[in-house]
């Protein structure tokens, strides 16, 4: 396994933002797709949308962005699901596969009349393929925070529940406004989001280092240019790490033996709604004290 494959490995597409699904884009030219009509959506591709009212029947290929349609109330237009959504509302739903590379049959055999996607350059086929089938598709990203935002509002326009959207998002930044009052003034130990092997580190650009900062710690690894990178264990060592954090699956090099580690829950590593339940798990990792 590389490292640009290695970082969460999907985990089986919950993520969607190993290394290689982070990769830019190139800037695609802006174009309009669907039925004339009105309004008009501009998602993560800078891709119009035109509508002619809500879509009816829609696949999800992004569990978080699937967690945001049930929060609005949406199952009821939830026509298929992929392998790694697993909400008790939608379980009984057939699925397409992964959310990167689906089973194009049976995203056809759904009759959708939108598919969000999760717009990757590693998977330039998911878009080609629903084009040539004629089947509208809104590509989503949600690198950070501001991006979960946008998304919420996209998905909720997109459905026709723009205020309730606006409900969801204000709710989330109550949250994380809460847990960064919290920490206020709290010392601020420097941590690494460690994934894969051999191991990548999360840097800037991340909601995983925005939530470290909400957090009340820094990231030791602020500074790189790359959203998820491969590391040496020789750079991990000279940044003065005070903790790394990890998910489970993430086998730690027994260099790294004189540095505290703290597993972290998966969902902690979701960017959708629940942030501002991450958020807070991380500073009661780094800050016990002002969360008994």
């Amino acid at each position: 396994m590389t490292p640009r494959t290695g970082w969460l490995v999907l985990l089986g597409c919950l993520l969607f933002f190993t290394p290689s699904a982070c990769t830019v884009d190139s800037p695609p030219e802006a174009d309009s797709r669907g039925r004339a009509g009105t309004p008009s959506l501009i998602d993560d591709a800078g891709t119009a949308i035109v509508l002619e009212g809500s879509p009816q029947r829609i696949i999800s290929l992004v569990p978080s962005a699937t967690d945001i349609l049930l929060a609005l109330g949406q199952a009821d237009r939830l026509v298929g699901r992929t392998d790694y959504d697993v909400a008790a509302k939608i379980e009984g739903l057939p699925s397409v596969g992964g959310g990167l590379k689906p089973s194009m049959e049976w995203i056809a055999s759904l009759k959708p009349d939108m598919v969000v996607r999760f717009r990757a350059e590693s998977d330039p086929n998911t878009p080609r393929q629903l084009d040539a089938m004629g089947i509208s598709h809104l590509a989503i990203r949600p690198d950070r925070l501001d991006d979960i935002r946008r998304i919420i509002g996209l998905l909720g326009s997109m459905v026709g529940e723009p205020l309730r959207a606006a409900s969801l998002s204000a709710e989330m930044d109550r949250e994380l406004r809460s847990v960064s009052l919290q920490v206020q003034g709290a010392d601020r130990p420097r941590i690494v989001f460690l994934g894969g092997d051999p191991p990548s580190v999360a840097g800037p650009g991340t909601f995983l280092h925005e939530l470290v900062e909400l957090a009340g710690g820094q990231n030791a690894f602020a500074d790189i240019q790359e959203l998820y990178a491969p590391i040496s264990l020789e750079e991990i060592l000279r940044r003065d790490v005070h903790l790394i954090l990890a998910p489970e699956a993430t086998p730690i090099p027994s260099a790294l033996g004189r540095i505290p580690v703290h597993r972290i829950p998966l969902d902690v590593l979701t960017p959708g709604l629940q942030v501002g339940r991450s958020a807070r798990v991380l500073a009661a990792i780094l800050h016990p004290d002002r969360f008994r």
